[in-house]
Order: C-alpha cells, then sequence, then structure tokens
C-alpha cells in the first residue's frame, strides 16, 4: 500500500516516510508505504530472492536550513530487508543558523534482518542540521547498519570551518540502551585530540555478531594507514567499528570489506552488492 501526501513550510520542506516489511513464505515484502513530501523509495526488487532491496531517495537538490526530514522502518517477524541509496545525501549551507532536522527510525523486530547501508552524507561549510539515526531491536533481531558522514569536500580542499552539527546515533535492544553516541561538531572541535583529530570524514559501522574471533577478523580487514584510523569494539552482543578518515571513500572501502567477510553471520547469505554500487 503507497500513500503520498505533500507538505511544505514557511521555514522549508518537511518530508516524511514510512516504511513496514512484512514476510511471506517466499520472500520479504513492502506491506506498507506512505511518504510525506520529496523523500520516497524506488520500487522493491530481489536480486537476491528473499531479501527485499529498497532504494531511498532523498530530495534531489539536497537539505537546507528550514527542513525536516523523518524516515521510520520497522521489520516484522522473520522480515529481510536491505536500505542502501543510489547517491550522497548533502547538506547545504544555511543561514542565521537555521536548523535542519534529519530523523531515522529504524525498528526491527525479532528473528528478522535489517542492513541498512546508506551511502554518505556531504555536509557543506555553513551547515547547521541536527542528524539523529536510532536503531531499535526486539529479541534476535539483526542489523549491519553504518553511517558516514562527510565534513566539507575534501577532495577539493574545502573545510567544514563554519557552521553546527550535532550528531546522535543509537542502537536499543529491548528498550535498552547499548550505544548512545552524541557528538556536536564544529569550527572548535575539528583539530583538537578529543574531537575529530583534523580528519573531515567519520564513520560507524554496527554488526550483529557476539564472537571475538570475529572482531579479530575485522580488525586484520584494516590494515594501519596514515590516511585513516579506526577502532572495532565487541560490546552486548554488537561488533561497533569506528573511523576516522581524510577520504570519504576509503571508509567505504573498509566498511564494505568487513560486511563482505561477516554479512553470512548476519543475513545468512553471502554478500552480493547492490548493483546502484556500481554505477
Amino acid at each position: 500500500m503507497s500513500t503520498v501526501y505533500n507538505k511544505t513550510s514557511k521555514l522549508g520542506w518537511i518530508a516524511e516516510l514510512n516504511l513496514n516489511f512484512s514476510r511471506s513464505k517466499e520472500k520479504t515484502f513492502l506491506s506498507k508505504r506512505n511518504h510525506i513530501g520529496p523523500l520516497t523509495i524506488q520500487r522493491p526488487f530481489y536480486p537476491e530472492g528473499e531479501i527485499c532491496h529498497v532504494y531511498l531517495l532523498h530530495p534531489p537538490g539536497g537539505i537546507v536550513g528550514g527542513d525536516s526530514l523523518t524516515v521510520n522502518t520497522n521489520s516484522e517477524e522473520f522480515s529481510k530487508a536491505l536500505i542502501t541509496m543510489p547517491g550522497a545525501t548533502k547538506i547545504y549551507r544555511t543561514s542565521k543558523n537555521k536548523f535542519s532536522e534529519v530523523n531515522q527510525n529504524i525498528t526491527i523486530q525479532k528473528n528478522s534482518v535489517l542492513e541498512w547501508l546508506p551511502m554518505e552524507t556531504i555536509i557543506f561549510p555553513g551547515a547547521c542540521s541536527n542528524i539523529s539515526t536510532k536503531f531499535s531491536l526486539n529479541g534476535n533481531a539483526k542489523i549491519a547498519a553504518w553511517e558516514i558522514q562527510c565534513l566539507g569536500r575534501p577532495a577539493i580542499q574545502e573545510k567544514f570551518n563554519m557552521g553546527e552539527i550535532n550528531l546522535n546515533f543509537e542502537v536499543w535492544r529491548d528498550e535498552k540502551p547499548i550505544i548512545i553516541d552524541k557528538f556536536q561538531v564544529n569550527e572548535s572541535n575539528l583539530e583538537n585530540i578529543a574531537g575529530l583529530r583534523g580528519y573531515p570524514v567519520l564513520g560507524t559501522f554496527v554488526l550483529s555478531i557476539d564472537d571475538e574471533q570475529t572482531v579479530n577478523t575485522i580488525r586484520d580487514l584494516i590494515p594501519d594507514n596514515d590516511l585513516y584510523v579506526a577502532g572495532v569494539t565487541q560490546m552486548d552482543y554488537l561488533i561497533v567499528i569506528r573511523c576516522l578518515s581524510f577520504k570519504t571513500h576509503l571508509i567505504h572501502k573498509i566498511f564494505k570489506n568487513i560486511w563482505v567477510k561477516t554479512r553470512h553471520l548476519i543475513a545468512e547469505k553471502q554478500a552480493s552488492s547492490p548493483r546502484i554500487w556500481s554505477t
């Protein structure tokens, strides 16, 4: 079922997307889809049979101050879904400290699997935004989920030298917190040792795996390199990988390699990269 609404405000776009994944005998299907404003998906498809692949489409013109985007997904029991994007999300410079809001609420019921593998978010100098992603797992639900933010455009030596970004990343299981990461990015903490240490790209990747051998395998997949720093932690049936880098594609490469190596432990499938990643 698909329902479409259009809504704007004097401040900017108000966009909302609600998705519900259900399971039939043969496959996972999208049992509910409604959206408000310029936030939608391409038609689901099935390159792997039972797993429902969905491409999330953000506003083509990017996000500016005053815009509000909300994504709500629910994965019902025994469903398997993969969500990615055809391109990077862009948050542009705003005026008068007018903040944009991006809220992503991902719920995964017991015995279900969700892979949340978006492209990076490019945050332009002067942007002001509150970005929040919350994963709510129930029972033995499994996720493979990453978030990558790029401050400025390092490829052309553009720095994030003004603006403010408030990042919130949470993982909960059975209404109990496992991770609550809150970080404010502004010009004052880009260089200091307690902040970003001068790295313009940051990424977090979480996997529902409780296995020390897999932790060691993941560490072996992250070779020493002067262009990034990374750490791997095991906590409460969850492996957490955090990375800072000078280049976005390096974090993508690290995360994709980890996903390829561990996917069978999450989705019980060998990795088959979404075709959109190759275009």
